[in-house]
């Protein structure tokens, strides 16, 4: 399924948030955003989500007008997970992945055994099937987050948001997180993840795309990145990238001079 913003353009009360901003993410394949704070990344979230209207631009879903399409003609294909937080109420995992399955159900009607299996099946998959009986509050940060990406896969949406998805975790769980959405990214589905962390971009993303000033300042293969001198023009410091060979993989770091 492919996501596209063509001209998107926001301001609130005639400030300008974002200017002229246009992409396209296919099937198989993850953008990372970067950009410092205030650049216009959530708000970015925000429009491709139909919870914001751009004063130019559209966003298209598989060639169709977003802004056409219903709430529910949305969520089926595109959902969001966002940072990972504790819940008000004592849902339990099971519980508050069969929430996934909402936008398939009328307005009064309940989940059942088919939606059980199927969220069920997505536990499994993101290999967390243990946990569905525990309390999301009783859960690690790490876990909470995987099970918010089992709750979008029980939507069956193939277009997935997420919104700095490791900004509260351990390094363990960063980790965890980002190899997910690589094994999610190569079963075919599209990714847009945000990021305060250039390395992520680096190694978990097949395209990056960089707001900065409000504005696309660059959309390419990270491979575009390794001089430095863009990210350094973003960080406003020195920085090294370099590639490194840890025997198993290639991976590239990024650390200021």
């Amino acid at each position: 399924m492919r996501l596209e913003a063509n001209g998107l353009s926001f301001s609130y009360s005639r400030r300008d948030v974002l200017s002229d901003i246009s992409f396209t993410i296919e099937d198989g394949r993850s953008l990372a955003l970067l950009g410092r704070n205030g650049s216009g990344k959530t708000t970015l979230l925000r429009l491709l989500l139909g919870f914001l209207k751009p004063d130019e631009g559209e966003v298209l879903i598989d060639g169709r007008n977003a802004e056409e399409m219903t709430g529910r003609e949305r969520a089926r294909c595109i959902a969001y997970i966002p940072q990972s937080s504790s819940s008000v109420y004592a849902y339990s995992v099971l519980e508050m992945v069969m929430m996934g399955c909402a936008p398939a159900l009328s307005i009064f009607q309940k989940p059942g055994k088919a939606d059980r299996e199927k969220a069920e099946e997505a536990l499994e998959t993101l290999g967390i099937q243990d946990l569905g009986r525990r309390s999301v509050n009783a859960i690690s940060g790490g876990e909470r987050q995987l099970a918010l990406i089992a709750r979008a896969l029980t939507q069956n949406a193939r277009i997935l948001l997420l919104d700095e998805p490791t900004s509260s975790l351990d390094y363990s769980n960063q980790l965890l997180v980002m190899e997910t959405l690589e094994k999610l990214r190569d079963r075919g589905y599209s990714i847009l993840f945000s990021t305060h962390n250039p390395e992520q971009a680096l190694m978990n993303a097949t395209d990056v795309l960089i707001l900065q000033h409000h504005r696309l300042s660059f959309l390419g293969k990270p491979e575009g990145l390794l001089d430095g001198e863009k990210l350094e023009k973003l960080y406003g410091r020195g920085l090294c990238i370099k590639r490194v060979n840890t025997g198993e993989n290639e991976r590239i770091i990024c650390i200021p001079r």
